[in-house]
């Protein structure tokens, strides 16, 4: 089967079942169903459609196949002499899930095919493998862990991309571990982190591995419940990044220090209104002299709004320290504030729409880019094994440097199979 024909065939039977959807939400009685705390319109149980896997043991096998058919009218996000195409994928996953009282462990691994219309040499294929676990040591006290290895590549919208028409490949293995303890209206949370990143070069010639990091992070929160569903915290957290080559090949050393200290309030409404908010003050110190240090207040959000048992609107503020690949600058603050609203119109059909407003400020450049999204989706579950999904995407980039400016579209229809 060629590509163009595969796309096609998928872009009709997802588009047939979609449309037999829309149909059938005209027809059907919209379930009324309470939340419970944290869930939201997303994360809903819906026994009549979630899979039920495949018993191995004490364990749930769940095999996953999606095929997505997208068509983006830039795919390599420049302001000038835009290239459009037409992109397959096809991503297989599978995943195997505890079923035990006590304790817990998933296993995961998946692969994400990319297949262009007419640039080929923009294919790319991700892959990941994952696994998690928790011990639950007493009824107040667990620890949780995990660690993974990907293969990932960069867009071209990222602002980190080197340019040309190839895909950047990474590779990302991470680990963690976090140890939780409740005493009396206390919650004590200690966890650390670890990740590296190993980047390839680009068959265009551009060379990546002067960018490959270790990431060591580490952190404390202790929380206090001062009255039901209100709980006031503080966390204090550092972290370490070091390159395998320093300086870089533009004569640059950014390895770093920092840390961040804040305090913030978390609440849970019995399923209405759920999530924390925090401000505090973040450091980030440059082992060479000649790189800008990062020092300023830091912020965030993160709050979910079941407004009516069918709709729910989640929003978040976040604000990280992001290494770059820009020779003037020693790393970008990224500040991002999100809006998304979920409505369930039927039990089984789920519309989405969203949007994102981004800040990259440049520490030791006066470059500021500006970064907006908008976008809708729709989810079609028909039953147990299969879903259908339509969306579309609108992203932009407006900053000091014109050449780094883009807009894109992207729609995407999709259909999804599992057990």
């Amino acid at each position: 089967m060629t590509r163009t024909s595969l796309g096609t065939g998928l872009l009709f039977v997802a588009a047939a079942l979609l449309s037999a959807g829309v149909a059938e939400a005209q027809t059907k009685p919209t379930g009324q169903t309470k939340s419970k705390r944290g869930e939201t319109v997303l994360t809903r149980p819906r026994p009549e459609v979630d899979p039920l896997g495949i018993r191995v043991g004490s364990f749930l096998l769940f095999p996953k196949l999606t095929l997505e058919q997208s068509y983006n009218d830039n795919i390599y996000a420049t302001n000038d002499d835009e290239t459009d195409d037409f992109i397959t994928n096809i991503r297989p996953e599978v995943s195997l899930e505890s079923d035990w009282t006590n304790h817990a462990l998933a296993l995961a691994a998946g692969l994400d095919q990319g297949l262009y219309f007419s640039n080929d040499n923009a294919d790319y294929t991700d892959w990941f493998t994952r696994a998690t676990g928790r011990l639950d040591v007493t009824r107040d006290i667990n620890v949780q862990g995990g660690a993974g290895f990907k293969r990932a590549h960069e867009d071209p919208d990222d602002p980190n991309f080197g340019g040309g028409e190839y895909p950047e490949y990474y590779f990302q293995t991470d680990a963690f571990l976090r140890y939780n303890q409740q005493f009396g209206r206390f919650l004590a949370t200690v966890d650390g982190t670890f990740a590296r990143l190993d980047y390839e070069n680009a068959k265009g010639g551009i060379q990546n591995q002067d960018r490959d990091i270790n990431i060591f992070q580490g952190g404390v929160r202790v929380g206090y419940e001062f009255q039901p569903n209100y709980q006031a915290f503080v966390r204090a957290s550092g972290n370490r990044r070091v390159y395998d080559t320093t300086p870089d090949d533009a004569g640059r050393t950014r390895d770093s220090s920092g840390y961040a200290v804040v305090t913030g309030l978390a609440v849970d409404l019995t399923g209405v209104l759920f999530g924390d908010v925090f401000v505090g003050y973040r450091e980030q110190f440059y082992d060479n002299s000649a790189e800008d240090d990062f020092s300023g207040p830091t912020f965030g959000l993160s709050l979910g709004w079941n407004v009516t048992p069918l709709t729910t609107i989640t929003t978040r503020v976040e604000q990280t320290v992001q290494e770059t690949t820009d020779n003037n600058a020693s790393a970008y603050v990224l500040t991002v504030g999100s809006l998304s609203v979920d409505h369930e119109l039927l039990r089984n059909l789920l519309l989405n729409a969203n949007g994102s407003i981004g800040q990259e400020d440049y520490e030791g450049d006066s470059r500021t880019d500006m970064i907006y999204t908008a976008g809708f989706g729709i989810r079609y579950l028909m039953n147990r094994h299969f879903y259908a999904s339509l969306a579309y995407r609108f992203s932009e980039r407006d900053g000091d440097n014109s050449t780094d400016d883009y807009s894109q579209n992207i729609v995407r229809i999709g259909l999804e199979g599992q057990f």
